[in-house]
Order: C-alpha cells, then sequence, then structure tokens
C-alpha cells in the first residue's frame, strides 16, 4: 500500500472511531480528527505545529546572538506528557561564560490551541512574551516581535513530507529566523540587554529523542539577514529507522528548506567538524561547521521516564562556513563565529 493511501486509511479510521456527536456536519468533527490525527505526533497540510500536540515529548528552543558583543544564549524547554507523571525541564547556556543551568517541575503546561506553555515558575510563553527562571541564577524576561517567520502558507512543516508520517520518534519544525528583542537576561548576577541579539527558535517533538542526533544553528554573519540551521538523527520505528537530516535558510526575507524527498540531504559529523549538504532543483547549500580546541557544553536531555536525563554536547560559538548556490549561481559564502554545533544519542 502506498504511502497515501496509508494516510488515507488512517484518517478514514480516525473519523469511524470518533463518538457519535462529533460525526456530524460540523467543526466539532474535524476539530476532533484534527486532534486525533495530532496526537500521533504528524500534522495536516498547512497545520499549525506550534501548539503541542501533544507527543511524548515536545521541546522548544529559542537561541539569542549578539554578534556585536561576541555573545550566544541559547534556552530550551522540554515537556514530557508521561501518562503517570508529566513533568517539564528548562536549560539555560551561554557564552563565553560556559553557564549551564537546569530546573525541573511537575507537570506540564503547553497548551493546545496555541504556541503557549504555562510551567511556572520555571517558563511562561504568552504570546510574543517569553520569561524563564532557572534557579537564582538564570532570569529572562523578554519581548520577541518576530519579522522573519515560516512562511505560514507553505504546505508542509519544516520536516517535509515527513510531517504527515505519524508515530515518528521525532519531528522538526524552524519557525522563527529573526525577531527584534526587548528585555534582559539576568545570568549569574550580571545582567545582559537583548536588545539588538539576532533570535532563533525551534519546535520538535515525536515519541523521544533519535538514537543518535546532529543539530546546528547560526546567526553572526557579516550579513545580518542570514539564520541558518540544520538538524538530522535516526528517524523511523524498529528496522525501518534510517539516518535522515534536513536544513533550513532563511535569507533576505526568503526561506529555503531543503529535506527528503524534495532534495538531497547528507551529513557528516565526525572529530569535532559537521558537514551538511542539501541540493534541490534549484538550491545547493553547503555547511561545514568546526569546534577545533574548544570544550564542548553538556546539556542535559529530558527523557521519557520522569526526572531521567541523557546529554548532549554542544558547542555555542562554533565555526560555520556557509556557502549558498541559487541556479548555479552563488548568492552567498561566509562564516559565523557563534555557531551552535550539537550531537548527541539516548
Amino acid at each position: 500500500m502506498s504511502t497515501h493511501r496509508r494516510l488515507l486509511a488512517r484518517l478514514r479510521a480516525a473519523a469511524r472511531d470518533a463518538p457519535a456527536s462529533e460525526r456530524g456536519p460540523g467543526h466539532r468533527w474535524r476539530a476532533s480528527l484534527r486532534r486525533r490525527w495530532r496526537a500521533t505526533g504528524a500534522d495536516l497540510p498547512r497545520g499549525d505545529p506550534l501548539p503541542a500536540h501533544p507527543a511524548p515529548m515536545e521541546g522548544y528552543l529559542w537561541r539569542f546572538t549578539d554578534p556585536v558583543d561576541g555573545r550566544v544564549l541559547l534556552l530550551a524547554c522540554g515537556v514530557n506528557h508521561h501518562p503517570r507523571h508529566p513533568w517539564t525541564t528548562v536549560v539555560a547556556a551561554s557564552h563565553p561564560d560556559g553557564l549551564v543551568r537546569s530546573a525541573s517541575i511537575d507537570g506540564t503546561g503547553a497548551d493546545t490551541t496555541a504556541h503557549r506553555i504555562a510551567a511556572h515558575p520555571a517558563l511562561d510563553l504568552t504570546g510574543d512574551r517569553l520569561r524563564a527562571r532557572v534557579g537564582d541564577e538564570v532570569d529572562i524576561r523578554c519581548v520577541l516581535r518576530p519579522f522573519h517567520t515560516w512562511p505560514p502558507r507553505r504546505l508542509l512543516h519544516g520536516s517535509g513530507v515527513f510531517s504527515l508520517v505519524p508515530g515518528l520518534n521525532h519531528y522538526w519544525h524552524p519557525h522563527l529566523f529573526g525577531a527584534t528583542v526587548e528585555g534582559t537576561a539576568r545570568l549569574q548576577g550580571r545582567t545582559w540587554d537583548l536588545s539588538g541579539c539576532q533570535v532563533y527558535a525551534e519546535k520538535s517533538w515525536g515519541r523521544g529523542f533519535p538514537r543518535a542526533w546532529w543539530w546546528g544553528q547560526a546567526h553572526g554573519f557579516d550579513r545580518p539577514d542570514l539564520c541558518v540551521a540544520f538538524a538530522g538523527g535516526l528517524l523511523g520505528r524498529g528496522r525501518l529507522t534510517l539516518p535522515v537530516g534536513g536544513l533550513v535558510v532563511g535569507i533576505g526575507g526568503r526561506t529555503v528548506s531543503l529535506v527528503p524527498p524534495g532534495a538531497r540531504v547528507r551529513a557528516g559529523v565526525r572529530d569535532g567538524r559537521w558537514h551538511v549538504t542539501g541540493r534541490s532543483p534549484r538550491y545547493q547549500v553547503e555547511m561545514t561547521g568546526t569546534a577545533a580546541g574548544e570544550r564542548p557544553l553538556r546539556l542535559p536531555v529530558p527523557l521519557l521516564d520522569p526526572y531521567r536525563f541523557g546529554h548532549s554536547l554542544q558547542h555555542l560559538a562554533g565555526r560555520l562556513h556557509v556557502r549558498i548556490r541559487r541556479d548555479g549561481r552563488l548568492l552567498y559564502a561566509g562564516t559565523s563565529r557563534l555557531a551552535g554545533l550539537e550531537t548527541g544519542g539516548v
């Protein structure tokens, strides 16, 4: 059976299983069908992946880059919808001071109807306002006003065609490539004015982190309207697990996403070097990251069981060289020295 037919069969099965009160005409039946489908981790075409699905794991990440002072702040939130003990973890890390702090709380506050989190007192996201408190040493309060986001009318989100496939262990959606920032971050008693930072944000979700993954993101190029990100890992179920990756480029207000099968993406990560290439009929992108001589930070990664953690290794200020071609012509070539470069596995 083709993938298309399997998807239709699952949708029809969800419709048959809906209560009689929801099978009649009207938006209630459609809303119920959408909720049931999203609970598998998959999204419908042109669906909004930012509200919680809720999947067993939902991850949120923001990255603030200050190219003037050479500083980076990373904030991550992991929401685990454990059936008996739901819990939330917030992680903050910064460069150049090498700060890593985390906090976990009982319960989850990820909204299934909007991009909103109420995980008091660790993290609150409401509209364009973001606040995080991690112990007594990290207090982040800011307002984000996006000016470059994932195109809202695009048929599929960041995982491409995989966004339509239910039950995968991991889905990835980079959604914010530029925003103006107002606010501050207090880190170990020092206050950092976030105004002027370049901002990136993404969301991920699924049945848990892959057995192995790689990731990278960078602002801080000599072209301020350029933002790049890539991710990959072992995706699938059982013997059907395969290495899959994708990359995205935000440049000049345009969003270029290269994911299979519409693009050929290859990645090699070893010995402190990340090399990712993506080719589509129109675009060719090559990214090479290095972090020689810099010790990575160990960031806690929440597992599905309550209060159990793995770790990833991340460089907050690696070097990433990017080359972008469109229709065979060089569109951009340059380097960021404030790139996030990560490897992990569970």
